[in-house]
C-alpha cells in the first residue's frame, strides 16, 4: 500500500479529513504520515509536538499501521457523535 492506495480507503471508510494529514504541511490535532530522512513516519500532532511517534523502513508498513490507528479510533468517523446533545 502506497499513500494514495491509503487516501483511497481513507475516503472509502467515510474517515474525517480534518483528523489526520498525508501532506507534507503537520496539521494540528491529526494523525500524521511523514517520510524523514528516507524513514516513514506516524505520529499524532498536537499543538506542534509530535506524540506516540512511530517509524518505518517502508511506505507499505507505515500505511497499514496508519489504517489501523485510524480505524482503532471511533472520533476519526465522518459521522461520529460525541453523544453530547446541545
Amino acid at each position: 500500500m502506497n499513500k494514495d492506495d491509503l487516501q483511497r480507503k481513507l475516503s472509502e471508510e467515510k474517515f474525517n479529513p480534518s483528523s489526520y494529514s498525508l501532506e507534507e504541511e503537520q496539521k494540528d490535532e491529526a494523525l500524521c504520515l511523514r517520510c524523514e530522512n528516507g524513514r516513514w513516519c506516524v505520529y499524532y500532532s498536537e499543538r506542534g509536538l509530535q506524540t506516540g511517534k512511530e517509524c518505518f523502513e517502508d511506505e507499505s508498513s507505515a500505511c497499514e499501521f496508519f489504517l489501523e490507528e485510524m480505524r482503532s479510533d471511533p472520533t476519526t468517523k465522518s459521522d461520529w457523535k460525541s453523544g453530547f446533545s446541545m
